[in-house]
């Protein structure tokens, strides 16, 4: 699905999961404010921020039990990378650690009705599940990842 509504014009916030190897990699885009995604997933968002200027990206390391916390694309990758990608210019809103388990309710229609955390890198929520994850983070203090004053 294009995300655009012809009655309705285009949607006015989308929502994907990122998921990455490890914290390093989290902490890393919390100091540079660029995430580097992979070919794929550079196609999906920068199509939807060509649609949408509310895109965004909510961050899972594999494994955790968490997500990490959630990001607004700012500028979209300033070019293809090739076979690796490219960098994405984010700006993190929340920096905190949600546990699964706070999410169980939350299913996505457009990954098979599958729990939210149940999902691959890049995978689109449907906007109402995304907006319901985001407002999970609520009431979560931001933490202030090793080496940011």
């Amino acid at each position: 699905s294009s995300g655009i509504n012809a009655e309705y014009g285009p949607p006015a916030a989308k929502y994907f999961i990122m998921k990455c190897g490890n914290q390093q990699n989290i902490e890393g885009s919390f100091h540079s404010g660029y995430w580097q995604t992979s070919v794929n997933t550079e196609k999906k968002l920068s199509q939807a921020y060509a649609i949408c200027k509310n895109v965004f990206l909510i961050f899972s390391v594999q494994t955790s039990g968490h997500f990490q916390g959630y990001a607004r694309m700012i500028a979209p990758a300033p070019f293809a990378g090739g076979n690796n990608g490219g960098m994405v210019r984010i700006e993190w809103l929340k920096k905190a650690n949600l546990p699964f388990q706070r999410c169980h309710h939350l299913y996505n229609p457009w990954n098979e009705n599958r729990k939210v955390q149940v999902a691959r890198d890049g995978q689109e929520l449907e906007p109402t599940v995304g907006e319901g994850l985001l407002r999970l983070w609520d009431d979560l203090p931001s933490y202030t990842p090793r080496g940011v004053r």
